[in-house]
């Protein structure tokens, strides 16, 4: 999961996207706009080449903060889309082994439709405008 975060941070940070948070795992209280990765459901399975080689399920989740519901929408659909210089999906396939860590990374799915997440406080935790991504790895 880090080795999405360099992979990320390397090809959206630095100011492609304007204050961004990436975290190599889940993050229940971003900084938006933030980036996190965490296990899918399912997380693995075998492989259909060689012994011993696992396929790796995982989420990669966009989220902005809603109270600059323009801004962030503009934010979040630059992100979703594959042609924008601020694209997830661009930056995820511009190494597909992350660093040569994985043996490929391949995107399934997404990026989903808009959805709310709620952050865990039990404070009265805020809510997230994001969308996710499922991606699979060979290792």
């Amino acid at each position: 999961m880090d080795a999405y975060a360099a992979t990320l941070e390397a090809q959206l940070g630095g100011g492609v996207v304007t204050d961004l948070q990436v975290f190599g795992r889940l993050l229940p209280s971003p900084t938006p706009p933030a980036l996190d990765v965490y296990p899918a459901t399912p997380f693995q399975e075998p492989a259909t080449y060689g012994p011993g080689r696992k396929a790796l399920f995982f989420i990669v989740r966009a989220r902005v903060n809603t109270p600059d519901i323009e801004g962030a929408q503009d934010t979040l659909l630059a992100m979703m889309d594959p042609s924008s210089a601020q694209s997830v999906e661009q930056a995820l396939l511009a190494d597909r082994t992350l660093g040569g860590v994985v043996q490929r990374l391949s995107l399934v799915e997404g990026p989903s439709e808009f959805g709310v997440f709620v952050d865990p406080d039990p404070r009265g935790g805020l809510a997230y405008l994001g969308c996710t991504w499922r991606t699979l790895v060979y290792v």
